[in-house]
């Protein structure tokens, strides 16, 4: 069984991680057009992590809620196979 305050955590991180990556990645072209490149350069690597954990958590999420799926019985099963 799967912990549902795991699951919301996991749901939630999705946007959040995307969104994150969006703004820095948007802010590393921002600071790279304005000529800091120190700035620019520790925003991009910002961003890949941002990416790097929202595709862990998707991974995660899916695996969560595929165990989840597997744990849940089917009521109108009678015990026979197909």
């Amino acid at each position: 069984m799967i912990p549902r305050p795991l699951l919301v955590v996991l749901v939630h991180a999705l946007p959040i991680l995307g969104l994150s990556f969006g703004v820095l990645l948007g802010a590393s072209s921002l600071a790279q057009g304005l000529g800091d490149a120190g700035g620019a350069w520790g925003l991009f690597w910002g961003a890949m992590v941002a990416l790097i954990l929202l595709v862990i958590d998707a991974l995660l999420l899916l695996a969560a809620l595929g165990l989840a799926a597997l744990d849940k019985e089917d009521p109108n099963r009678d015990g026979r196979e197909p």
